[in-house]
């Protein structure tokens, strides 16, 4: 399976590799490296390949040869001529406001359950908030000064800072007056069993987002410019708030 992108991109494709491991048996899943290593690690694939593996070099090439009859693959097909008798090559999104991962699913044409369940994850207990103040665009994040006007009404925040999120956690932090408690930079097991096992958890349109959903975290999404109806994250315990959405109106949710 390929399936190109970001982390939440991967992720809400979980329900759709589950039905193909289903009815295919063994898959090999070829999308951004650390989600396709974690899924593998926690059992939802087999093989677990980054995207731009160097094995994968013979789909972008319009000579190809090798056999591609399982393979499918939610990528533009005018970017893969290798894969011209593949099982599926397909775009990687609806053009309407169909869900991302029912989209997915629907692709398929498989009969058989789909299952939108969390993932098996071992969760490590606190009674922590954590909260992603950063995203993978600045015009997804709810304002920073909001996130600080939150933590001073919520007990025991812990603000998760990732490799791109040193500006706006910095921005947050001086609207709080102070530093705060960080998770910087943990590995996707670590911090899969930390949202697994947090009190809750507050984030933007992010693959974070959509890691605490699918982990069966209670998680409070907030949506700006993109679609919660085509990007809610995944999970049994997801909330979703526009960005008119008041930290105090917020605080009282938790």
């Amino acid at each position: 399976m390929l399936r190109p992108g970001a982390l939440g991109d991967t992720l809400l494709a979980v329900p759709a590799l589950r039905l193909l491991r289903a009815r295919f048996g063994p898959l090999t899943l070829a999308a951004h490296g650390g989600a396709s290593r974690f899924l593998a690690h926690v059992g939802e694939v087999d093989q677990a390949l980054a995207f731009d593996d160097n094995r994968l070099a013979w789909l972008f090439r319009s000579d190809a040869t090798q056999p591609c009859q399982d393979v499918v693959a939610w990528l533009d097909p005018k970017l893969v001529p290798g894969l011209r008798s593949a099982l599926l090559v397909a775009p990687s999104r609806p053009t309407n406001e169909v869900h991302v991962a029912q989209y997915l699913v629907d692709t398929l044409g498989l009969a058989g359950e789909v299952n939108f369940g969390p993932l098996q994850v071992e969760p490590l207990p606190s009674d922590e908030v954590l909260v992603h103040p950063g995203s993978g665009s600045v015009a997804k994040n709810w304002p920073a000064e909001r996130f600080a006007a939150l933590a001073r009404r919520v007990p025991e925040v812990r603000m998760i800072v990732g490799e791109a999120d040193a500006v706006v956690a910095e921005a947050m932090e001086r609207a709080y007056g102070r530093p705060l408690p960080r998770l910087e930079r943990p590995g996707l097991g670590e911090l899969a069993a930390r949202l697994a096992g947090c009190r809750a958890y507050v984030g933007n349109d992010s693959g974070v987002s959509h890691l605490a959903g699918l982990c069966g975290a209670r998680t409070l999404a907030l949506f700006g410019p993109t679609s919660p109806s085509v990007w809610r994250p995944l999970g049994p315990r997801v909330s979703v708030y526009g960005f008119d959405v008041t930290p105090e109106q917020l605080a009282l949710a938790l």
